[in-house]
């Protein structure tokens, strides 16, 4: 008699195996993916906001890439639709208020540093004159701004840099010594007591119409980034000197409440890809506006290098403003300031 065929398993037991080599499949990846194994759930889905508006800004496309990163690596658990300024009813300057609010579950905000006090000290002039430096800097500051951002409900993802703001003008700049006796427009106080060091004439005012009083002649030059002045006033600015007083900074935030619902697992991916994204964007805004100078210097621009012996000459000159700047602040803000000059031997 032929021997009896097998019976088939049990549906139930075939699910099972199922799951136990999707299981090992993922580790065999070092993959840490605990939220496979909680059964059948509908994905979470997020809006990040971010204050940018530009889509091909290579902060939109590292932020589409952060999301692409989550959806992938969760295999679809978690998925984050990017949403730029003026396509959700959320003012571009309240980018934490709308995180903070759970408008939104994620946000990129450029402007924090309005709303904690412990970010202005990032942009005090030539306090950081290196993309080095400023990675220092900001390794001090972190813990502070997470405790900052903590009690406003808000959890600390990522944060990163942009390329610093450049000395551009219609007259001249090969140094900052031209700022002298220029019509200069700047974006923070402390951008307009550079401006006063170097006895240059601060203002403030819109994009619109500092283009329009560029073209009247009524405004030299600005601080700004190649890829802003290219969009807007490439054929107005022909000099730009490759230093500034400092560079932006942003932070990618999260909603506490909402990531402490998300399922088992998916934390640890999402933290992992924001620090993944904030380096891609460093480094592809720095080789990118490298290439704009390149490319706007070969249609006319004129770019002077930078000259160390400034620098230097306007790092020893300009403690004394930020000793001024930080006393106005209070005790932490001074221990914090003291604490980065140490760093930074300055």
């Amino acid at each position: 008699m032929p021997p009896a065929l097998p019976r088939p398993l049990p549906r139930l037991t075939r699910m099972l195996l199922r799951r136990r080599r999707l299981l090992h499949a993922g580790a065999a990846a070092g993959l840490a993916m605990p939220f496979l194994g909680r059964g059948a759930q509908a994905a979470v889905t997020w809006s990040l906001f971010t204050q940018q508006t530009v889509q091909t800004g290579a902060v939109v496309r590292g932020l589409q890439r952060l999301s692409d990163l989550v959806r992938d690596r969760t295999r679809g658990a978690l998925l984050i639709n990017v949403r730029t300024a003026g396509f959700m009813p959320i003012d571009a300057n309240q980018v934490l208020d709308g995180v903070g609010s759970g408008k939104v579950e994620l946000g990129d905000d450029g402007g924090y540093a309005a709303t904690i006090q412990a970010g202005s000290l990032m942009r005090l002039p030539l306090l950081m004159t290196t993309g080095e430096e400023w990675d220092k800097v900001a390794a001090l500051l972190r813990p502070t701004l997470t405790t900052e951002l903590n009690r406003r409900g808000l959890v600390l993802l990522a944060h990163y840099r942009t390329v610093p703001q450049l000395f551009w003008s219609r007259q001249k700049a090969a140094g900052f010594v031209d700022i002298a006796r220029q019509k200069i427009r700047v974006h923070s106080v402390e951008q307009a007591e550079f401006v006063r060091h170097y006895a240059g004439l601060h203002v403030f005012t819109s994009t619109v119409e500092a283009g329009e009083a560029m073209q009247a002649g009524k405004l030299d030059g600005t601080f700004a980034t190649p890829s802003f002045v290219a969009r807007n006033w490439r054929s107005l600015l022909k000099h730009v000197y490759l230093a500034g007083p400092n560079y932006n900074d942003a932070v990618i935030v999260a909603n506490q409440e909402a990531l402490r619902r998300l399922p088992e697992g998916i934390e640890p991916v999402l933290r992992a890809a924001a620090a993944e994204t904030v380096a891609w964007i460093a480094a592809a805004q720095d080789q990118e506006e490298a290439q704009l100078v390149r490319q706007l210097a070969n249609e006319g621009l004129k770019a002077t290098p930078v000259n160390p012996a400034e620098i230097q000459d306007g790092i020893t000159k300009l403690p004394s403003y930020w000793d001024s700047w930080v006393r106005l602040r209070g005790p932490e803000m001074e221990s914090l300031l003291v604490t980065v000059r140490q760093a930074l031997d300055r």
